[in-house]
């Protein structure tokens, strides 16, 4: 079975389950549809620098995730900005925020 057969809430915890193994912490900051619905992630590292990454489809037609917006500490109001329009915009949005000292490592051990 693929990720994108599973039901959606048990993707995101399955990504609390990882970001808590890898010594982090995460929240979930919007909770959108439990089946089908579609997430991103936050990711915050320890000098307080924040990522948004999206799971998007790729050239190849499978899906990859992809660093949209990143911003430092001081501006990290445009990420939230961003993330509110999104959720306004689609219900079945899930947004989860972590801090986890090495974003890029966790990102490629992800699957799309």
């Amino acid at each position: 079975m693929s990720d994108s057969a599973l039901p959606t809430h048990l993707v995101v915890s399955a990504i609390l389950r990882q970001i808590s193994t890898e010594g982090g912490s995460g929240v979930i900051l919007a909770k959108g549809d439990r089946e089908r619905g579609s997430y991103i992630l936050l990711l915050r590292n320890r000098d307080g620098a924040v990522q948004l990454v999206e799971r998007r489809p790729s050239a190849d037609f499978a899906f990859a995730w992809q660093v949209t917006m990143q911003e430092t500490a001081e501006n990290e109001k445009k990420i939230y900005e961003y993330c509110d329009r999104r959720s306004t915009q689609d219900d079945d949005l899930w947004v989860v925020e972590a801090q986890i000292d090495d974003p890029e490592r966790f990102i490629a051990q992800l699957r799309p």
